[in-house]
């Protein structure tokens, strides 16, 4: 930027239609004079003119004067055009600042010279150089940025030539972080409009997914000027576990318990879930958790383990960024109840014991209560506890557990309640055994069924009617006709095998349910054919084995078949006289 002139207050004689003089007033006429005073070329900097020219004006007169002025301006080339012109009237002794203004839009870039005259001539002259857009950056500057989101670079651009125009500015990022600024690092180039003079706000995206959490030196870059700064990236929110602690050992009923320490691993806040991932409904815990940047958090947590079996569980403390496992073992007590004893029958009368071994087969101590339990309702499912025993017992110990029916406990048990035969049972949380026994009245003859020798020596044979009754406490025709055949059977393989009474003797459907634990209901319409048939072959050998006879056997196991055929047992048999005793045996139920 050049201006040459006049810099100092110079005094100028003005003559209408004259040139300029020596003599610093002028005949105005009537006696009046004006005088020129510190005449200057200056550029505004901003606004419409690119320059202007200033002076002081002066009527020394006692009368009023008018002048005229033009702003006259030459380029290079010799060209020149009246850019501006003033027409004043000053009152007698009145001093005015007087400014003429060359506009921007009416010059280019480049060299000037202009002169300042009236009606009489030049009054002065001078050079203006005006200068080309020219963009300087004052200001940078750039806000933490967490990673992955979009940085900012707030840029502040200063126009210092005469006249607006566009210019690049660019931003270079240094990412290997080397010192330099190479070409291929420039982020972005911008080209905004500036006004001379004027300042403009840029701003730039900085996209940081693939940058690492650090700190970048940056550097814009206008016209030959820059500024550097730097852009902070941060690393993200990221909650992960640092450490947990869980229950590894427990006996099944036991609280289990827990605690995860957090951190978040990142600059910023953040809010994750944690859970806890078990076997079971109850280790559903979760929370929200919100950390600051790298805080760190200890959370507790608890769950129970009732409804978990012996075994191992993976259990899991996690966030959607980390888990940590650990392996909880679960230990419980089983209770085994077998050799279940007690008398086939016994007297009303008498006390009636019975006794059975209880072992425990798990891997924690075992503190119970034990109890006997007898079936009084005829519906085989002993539901009356007789008594009970609390047995103490570490894992793999066994005992034996006593107890008894008293004679004289008549204030819970009858003699109505106890004549008859029972299932009973021993029963433990975990297990049972049961057996059958029958209790009758010894002394007055009891049950009306014997298996006593008559007078004349022969066996007694019981009816159909004292079977039904004995067995159902129903009349024959009042029982299915299922069970009727069952009854038939009874009837006609008498005499029944060793000692056993009629109240001994089970049916088929009986020994399914009472020996085999089969979902068969008493009186029932028994389908025989719907077990399988192995079980089929071990109840019809069971039922055999209660009588001395084979008449009126309507059912033939596999063994009986091939003995009659083949005179040998069924395993010795090959495989096609095995389906030749198969298909006779199935034959008898299609009859």
């Amino acid at each position: 930027m050049e201006i040459t002139g006049i810099h100092a207050v110079v005094a100028v004689l003005l003559v209408v239609g004259a040139g300029v003089g020596a003599a610093s007033v002028a005949d105005l006429g009537s006696g009046a004079s004006v005088t020129v005073e510190g005449a200057e070329a200056v550029k505004p900097g901003a606004g419409d003119a690119a320059f202007e020219v200033r002076t002081t004006i002066n009527n020394t007169d006692a009368a009023n004067a008018t002048r005229s002025y033009e702003l006259v301006v030459e380029d290079e080339e010799g060209s020149s055009v009246t850019v501006d012109e003033r027409t004043v009237t000053l009152s007698a002794g009145e001093t005015r600042e007087l400014t003429l203004s060359a506009p921007r839009d009416a010059l280019t870039a480049g060299r000037y010279n202009y002169t300042l005259g009236d009606e009489s001539g030049a009054l002065e002259t001078g050079t203006v150089s005006l200068d080309p857009p020219a963009f300087v950056v004052s200001d940078a500057r750039a806000d933490r940025v967490v990673r992955g989101d979009t940085g900012s670079v707030a840029v502040t651009v200063r126009n210092d030539g005469d006249f607006r125009g566009l210019r690049n500015v660019d931003l270079r990022l240094d990412r290997n972080a080397d010192g330099d600024f190479d070409g291929d690092e420039t982020v972005a180039a911008k080209a905004p409009m500036v006004r001379a003079g004027s300042e403009a706000a840029v701003s730039f995206s900085v996209e940081t997914g693939g940058l690492e959490p650090g700190t970048y030196p940056y550097r814009v870059e206008a016209s030959g000027s820059s500024r550097e700064g730097t852009l902070v990236v941060l690393r993200p929110a990221t909650v992960r576990v640092a450490g947990a602690t869980m229950t590894a050992d427990a006996v099944r009923g036991d609280r289990f318990n827990g605690s995860v320490t957090l951190t978040n691993a990142g600059d910023v806040p953040g809010t994750e879930e944690v859970w806890l991932d078990g076997p079971a409904e109850s280790f559903d815990w979760n929370r929200s958790v919100t950390l600051d940047g790298n805080e760190t958090k200890t959370f507790e947590f608890e769950a129970a383990t009732a409804n978990l079996t012996r075994g191992n569980y993976s259990v899991a403390v996690a966030t959607p960024n980390d888990a940590t496992t650990a392996t909880l073992r679960v230990r419980e007590s089983f209770l085994k109840v077998d050799e279940v004893d007690g008398p086939r029958s016994a007297d009303v009368d008498d006390d009636v014991a019975f006794t059975a071994k209880v072992s425990n087969i798990g891997d924690a101590a075992a503190n119970e209560t034990v109890e006997h339990r007898i079936d009084l309702d005829g519906d085989d499912d002993p539901e009356t506890v007789t008594a009970n025993s609390t047995v103490d017992l570490a894992p793999g110990e066994r005992t034996t557990v006593e107890f008894a029916i008293a004679a004289d406990d008549r204030d819970r048990f009858s003699d109505r309640d106890l004549l008859g035969t029972h299932v009973y049972g021993v029963y433990s949380g975990d297990a049972n055994a049961t057996g059958v026994v029958v209790i009758e009245d010894y002394y007055s003859g009891g049950g009306g069924s014997s298996s006593s020798d008559s007078d004349n020596g022969e066996s007694e044979t019981v009816s159909k009617d004292a079977i039904t009754q004995e067995k159902y406490g129903l009349d024959y025709d009042e029982v299915s006709a299922e069970t009727q055949s069952q009854v038939d059977e009874i009837h006609e393989r008498q005499p029944f095998a060793g000692d056993l009474v009629i109240t001994e003797v089970l049916t088929r459907e009986e020994i399914a349910r009472q020996e085999f634990g089969l979902d068969v209901e008493r009186n029932d319409e028994f389908d025989f054919t719907s077990i399988d048939v192995e079980t089929q072959q071990e109840i019809e050998a069971a039922f055999d084995d209660q009588f001395e006879s084979d008449d009126g056997d309507r059912i033939d196991s596999w063994d009986e078949l091939a003995r009659e055929r083949f005179d040998s047992e069924y395993e010795a048999l090959d495989e096609t006289q095995k389906e030749t005793i198969r298909e006779q045996y199935r034959a008898q139920f299609d009859s």
